[in-house]
């Protein structure tokens, strides 16, 4: 084989092998954790996983006083497609948090009911 035979076959072999190393990181998370702060004692971080090749979202909880709502919020019927008032990390847990896939938008809502005071996070 030439010179240029080998040259060719390296870059090829490089280009797979950097498709391999990277697309594996890409399917851990569609979104980095993200602040929703309804004031100083309701706070939780919005989360989207991928599953199966579709966003899945979570809200995690990371300051509680009792009087939170902590949930995920369908923009599209205006309604909740999840909530909770559990301080408990990664929800829904059971078994891949909401689906929200194409036609799909959802966000993540905390509300204090003890002074109303709300926050909602990215729409994904």
């Amino acid at each position: 084989m030439s010179r240029k035979g080998f040259i060719r076959v390296g870059a090829l072999a490089l280009v797979a092998s950097t498709a391999v190393l990277t697309l594996p990181g890409l399917a851990n998370a569609s979104v980095a954790p993200t602040p929703v702060i309804a004031d100083g004692v309701c706070q939780a971080l919005e989360l989207t996983k991928v599953i199966s090749g579709h966003d899945h979202m979570f809200v995690d909880p990371t300051v509680d006083n009792g009087s939170c709502i902590f949930g995920i919020w369908n923009d599209k019927t205006y309604s909740w497609a999840y909530s909770s008032m559990s301080s408990a990390g990664d929800q829904p847990s059971s078994p891949d948090g909401v689906y929200d896939g194409p036609g799909q938008t959802l966000q993540v809502k905390v509300v204090d009911m003890e002074v109303g005071a709300s926050n909602v996070g990215p729409e994904n």
